[in-house]
């Protein structure tokens, strides 16, 4: 410094250095002692109080249904823990996508929309997935979708009534293709109540009128098409019976009615499985 000291630019740019150097030291005392985290964390406090103080703080969680839908009070309440969301929250520190991202994670969500309305109301719109048969497990019921999708449990008998039933271990996932035959024959399809998931290969159609129909293990959609034809032809799911066996390929046996097989499913707990 001395030695420049009759050089002005040369004494100002060591001067700007020493001093940078000893703030930088004193920068890194200060974070390794904690000093700037207290610091940083007294000035969040007084500013999420500054906002509460002007009613910016979260009052309301409003989970409402998209267009046309519909969500239970299970649903709703579900929804809003996963947001994360607590009343008190300040609003600036919400983060929409955030909080979309959480409640997207719920299997029955499909799509989730999720808005600040200031000054004080998150509003989290939420999308549904449908429902379109029941998937019994021991005894426990859970909703479904087309594609077999686990919706969750259904929480009450009341709220599993009117919907078509696949009932055993690994019913759910197999139920699409089942699904899928069924929508080119709904005549088989309204007449029936449940179907089970038979030694991990195949299926039994539980009929409203009590019978049984016994599908094979492969092309169940070419038995099912045989089964239409036979009901147009002769009406044979109209006639009293209690099994028709179509497991073996060509052959179809009938069991008469009188020797009926009682089964575990409820009278009034499920409907067609037309449509799903």
């Amino acid at each position: 410094m001395r030695a420049a000291q009759y050089n002005g630019p040369t004494r100002k740019f060591l001067l700007g250095a020493t001093l940078g150097s000893v703030l930088a030291i004193f920068l890194m005392l200060a974070s390794g002692l904690g000093v700037l985290d207290d610091l940083g964390r007294g000035i969040k406090t007084s500013s999420e109080t500054m906002a509460r103080s002007a009613g910016l703080a979260v009052r309301f969680v409003s989970v409402q249904p998209s267009d046309g839908k519909q969500l239970s009070a299970y649903q709703r309440a579900q929804a809003e823990v996963q947001s994360g969301v607590l009343a008190n929250d300040v609003m600036f520190g919400v983060d929409p996508n955030k909080v979309r991202a959480q409640v997207a994670q719920l299997p029955w969500v499909e799509d989730v929309v999720v808005r600040r309305l200031w000054p004080d109301q998150i509003q989290i719109v939420i999308t549904p997935r449908a429902a379109t048969a029941l998937w019994q497990v021991q005894g426990q019921l859970s909703f479904i979708d087309a594609s077999g999708r686990t919706l969750g449990k259904a929480e009450a008998i009341k709220s599993a009534k009117g919907y078509a039933m696949v009932i055993g271990a690994k019913a759910g996932p197999n139920a699409p293709a089942l699904f899928e035959a069924l929508r080119n024959y709904p005549m088989i399809a309204r007449r029936t109540s449940a179907a089970i998931w038979v030694g991990d290969r195949r299926w039994n159609l539980l009929l409203k009128n009590g019978g049984d129909i016994l599908l094979p293990e492969v092309d169940m959609p070419q038995a099912l098409g045989q089964l239409a034809k036979l009901q147009v032809t002769y009406q044979l799911l109209d006639r009293p019976f209690s099994r028709i066996d179509m497991r073996q390929s060509g052959i179809l046996i009938i069991r008469p009615a009188q020797q009926a097989i009682t089964t575990d499913v409820a009278p009034g707990m499920v409907k067609s499985l037309q449509g799903v």
